[in-house]
């Protein structure tokens, strides 16, 4: 049996779905609390190994300030160019973190001499400074670190290869010009040494 569909019952149908669709849709579009801008993703991971770390030997310098086994030569302190605030890209380098906050970076790779155990990182002062420190692959792929929207750690535990020397790539961050004192201990002897890196025009006594 052939079934006839009239126009009129066409448009009464299209008209049912519309108003469907209407009363549904902005509740699917409707906007989250915090927009994609300030919301934030999980860290990079704190605990950082050989598997994580740039492959090939490290290239350290000599004049790289080391404490416990872990050097820097970034360690020495941003560029004299760099100040506060940071209103064009001779001034530094913005960068957003911990759920929209504005910090000045300095790229700040670390180095661990070959063999050295689990060494944590910490931020002994100011208060409002932070590091990172990433698995090289993160570095390269992580979409969270590029566009600033990452809670970063506490603290972070690295620990060396056993048959190189290892480096792992990071940034220093702060709230403005300021001393920050970065803080290394061996959890296996409890044993701490601090490392105070001028940043962004400020000096260390």
């Amino acid at each position: 049996m052939r079934v006839r569909v009239s126009l009129v019952d066409v448009l009464a149908v299209l008209a049912v779905l519309l108003a469907t669709a209407a009363c549904t849709v902005p509740n699917k579009l409707a906007p989250a609390p915090e927009s994609s801008n300030t919301s934030t993703e999980p860290g990079l991971g704190s605990n950082l190994g050989c598997q994580d770390a740039w492959s090939g030997n490290a290239t350290t310098s000599p004049d790289a300030p080391k404490v416990s086994g872990v050097s820097s030569l970034a360690w020495l302190g941003s560029p004299p160019n760099y100040k506060w605030p940071i209103t064009d890209s001779t001034d530094g380098y913005p960068y957003t973190a911990n759920g929209g906050t504005n910090y000045g970076a300095w790229k700040s790779p670390i180095s661990i001499d070959q063999g050295t155990g689990g060494r944590v990182l910490t931020i002994d002062s100011p208060s409002d400074a932070a590091i990172i420190v990433a698995s090289a692959t993160k570095w390269e792929s992580s979409q969270a670190l590029r566009d600033g929207k990452l809670q970063l750690p506490d603290s972070y535990t690295v620990t060396a290869c056993t048959d190189r020397p290892t480096q792992f790539p990071g940034m220093t961050l702060v709230r403005g010009p300021a001393c920050v004192v970065i803080r290394v201990t061996d959890p296996a002897t409890g044993s701490s040494s601090t490392i105070s890196v001028p940043m962004y025009g400020a000096t260390c006594p």
